[in-house]
């Protein structure tokens, strides 16, 4: 993506979630991560009329008729019906719809995705969540993965949220990446790290 794109991104996904300056607690916790939910629910509805929304020669009033029946279709409101319920104001189905209908208007379509990605990050950091990704050759179970969370979240005072990803480049071992920072303790790295030891005699 180019890093126009990327700057425009971050942006609509900041004025989407605005959670600049927000002090953290758990009604706030509640509306953004519905906001990220009900826009997830929007994007898997309208994830087969992708290349119809993305067409230029489709113009907007079309694509918008397209969109309407499609979220007439889908629930988008229940996700948030607990926080609709506690507040009138602000409610959260209609502002995923409209921030929708502001991407193919201005013909950003392409970005609900990135800005998608962009919404957890700010959320991430909003609820003070790092994440963290484990990539392996066979799935591993709740309990090792429990156990990564844990050790890694003692080490940054952070919740840490673990995604794990099964790889068939990945021998033996696993490779934890956690922000910048890489684990490689896979037997690829472990053979690495043993050539480079033999070499340095």
């Amino acid at each position: 993506m180019k890093a126009a794109d990327k700057m425009l991104s971050k942006r609509y996904a900041r004025a989407y979630m605005d959670l600049d300056g927000a002090a953290f607690d758990k009604h706030g916790e509640s509306a953004a991560r519905a906001r990220i939910a009900e826009l997830e629910k929007i994007r898997n509805a309208v994830s087969q009329f992708r290349r119809l929304f993305l067409h230029p020669l489709v113009g907007y009033d079309d694509k918008n008729e397209v969109l309407t029946k499609l979220l007439s279709s889908v629930s988008v409101g229940d996700v948030t019906k607990a926080y609709a319920q506690q507040t009138a104001k602000d409610p959260v189905a209609p502002q995923a719809a409209a921030f929708v209908r502001l991407l193919l208007r201005e013909n950003r379509f392409y970005l609900l995705e990135p800005v998608l990605e962009d919404c957890m990050r700010f959320y991430n950091a909003y609820a003070g969540v790092a994440r963290a990704e484990v990539v392996s050759r066979h799935p591993l179970d709740e309990e090792e993965l429990r156990h990564i969370a844990k050790t890694l979240s003692a080490s940054t005072g952070k919740k840490v949220h673990v995604t794990q990803i099964v790889s068939e480049r990945v021998i033996g071992g696993m490779e934890i990446r956690f922000g910048d920072l890489l684990i490689d303790d896979t037997v690829k790295g472990r053979l690495e790290r043993l050539k480079k030891n033999i070499l340095s005699f």
